[in-house]
């Protein structure tokens, strides 16, 4: 897992490895964002989407190369200041080019690598406080995501387009941005101009029952009653986990968050 991003599944993978299933058809993954469960898991075939554009577009590079993606990016990380870090972001925000690059030199060293843009679709996200470490990889860290890319079908496209490609048997890992948690805090949920609603949570989960017949499906979010409604016929394991994405320690709070399944 090469990028930071804000409710990322790390946790999900070294707590909860039990939940996977051990034998499925195609692996797939529709919001997949920082994509740590595909990472560890390493399925053999699978089809993996987002609706974030660039995104999508670094996660080809890293597939087609990864060395260059590796190298270009350290040498910018090697050089890192405020002032680059800003003509890096505006550059980022102004053309395509080595735009790959140019995203994963950001999320390195921005704000807890927060993706967020503003109603112009520019991404906005401050400087991060962090002064070191920001990039803890070798070459071969990309080598390996690259091999497990190469056997994996790349879309950038919404959610209800990637699971029109499932067949039977399919895994299904579903990770959809979180709706609003309690009145005093909101889930960060806006990754680019939108914001995913309690409508898009209905609308998934619809989509959701209708494939549970016939595949394999494991959903995160977080446990309130409405969730369980949407999902009253599934398994469900309530867990405590802890927040990040806030700047102070006060900040970071424990939030009741579920997983729930079908099989």
């Amino acid at each position: 897992m090469i990028l930071k991003w804000p409710g990322g599944k790390k946790w999900l993978y070294k707590k909860y490895n039990s939940l996977i299933p051990s034998s499925y058809n195609n692996y797939i993954e529709p919001f997949f964002g920082g994509g740590s469960v595909f990472f560890n898991l390493a399925p053999e075939k699978g089809i993996i989407s987002d609706i974030n554009p660039r995104l999508i577009n670094l996660y080809c590079m890293l597939r087609d190369e990864p060395k260059k993606l590796f190298c270009e990016t350290s040498k910018l990380i090697e050089k890192h200041s405020e002032d680059q870090y800003y003509k890096i972001r505006k550059k980022f925000n102004q053309s395509e080019e080595n735009s790959s690059i140019y995203f994963l030199y950001l999320n390195r060293t921005c704000f807890n690598g927060v993706y967020r843009e503003n109603q112009k679709g520019e991404f906005n996200v401050p400087i991060g406080k962090r002064k070191s470490n920001f990039f803890p990889f070798e070459l071969n860290d990309f080598y390996k995501a690259s091999i497990n890319l190469k056997k994996t079908k790349i879309l950038c496209c919404d959610y209800s387009h990637a699971l029109k490609e499932v067949e039977k048997n399919d895994f299904i890992y579903v990770d959809p941005p979180y709706i609003k948690y309690e009145k005093n805090y909101d889930a960060f949920r806006k990754y680019n101009k939108d914001v995913f609603s309690r409508k898009d949570l209905e609308d998934l989960a619809l989509e959701l029952n209708r494939l549970k017949n016939k595949c394999k499906i494991l959903v995160s979010n977080f446990d309130l009653p409405f969730v369980k409604e949407l999902f009253k016929d599934w398994s469900y394991t309530e867990i405590d986990q802890r927040t990040y994405i806030s700047g102070t320690a006060k900040g970071r709070k424990l939030v009741k968050e579920a997983l729930i399944f079908n099989y």
